[in-house]
């Protein structure tokens, strides 16, 4: 009888801590899917952010070559314009 009560001892100290351990893990679980939720916000900003920022330098980059093929453009006319003048 008394092997029979340390049995059940040991098995309710048994199942205690294996709901402990569960609840550490339930635990552990919600906080890593928090981090996971704040990683993929902080990605899905920064593509965001570096997608604008690509389009910007696009937008700038376009100018800049339109301004300087306008510049090359005037230099070839002057030039054009001194051959005739020699």
């Amino acid at each position: 009888m008394a092997d029979t009560q340390d049995d059940i001892a040991r098995y309710q100290e048994k199942i205690r801590r294996l709901q402990d351990n569960i609840s550490s893990l339930r635990m552990s679980r919600r906080i890593l899917m928090s981090l996971l939720e704040e990683v993929q916000l902080r990605s899905k900003e920064e593509i965001e952010h570096l997608n604008k920022e690509q389009t910007k330098l696009k937008k700038s980059g376009s100018n800049y070559a339109a301004i300087i093929w306008e510049k090359n453009k005037r230099i070839c006319e002057l030039e054009e314009q001194l051959r005739q003048l020699s």
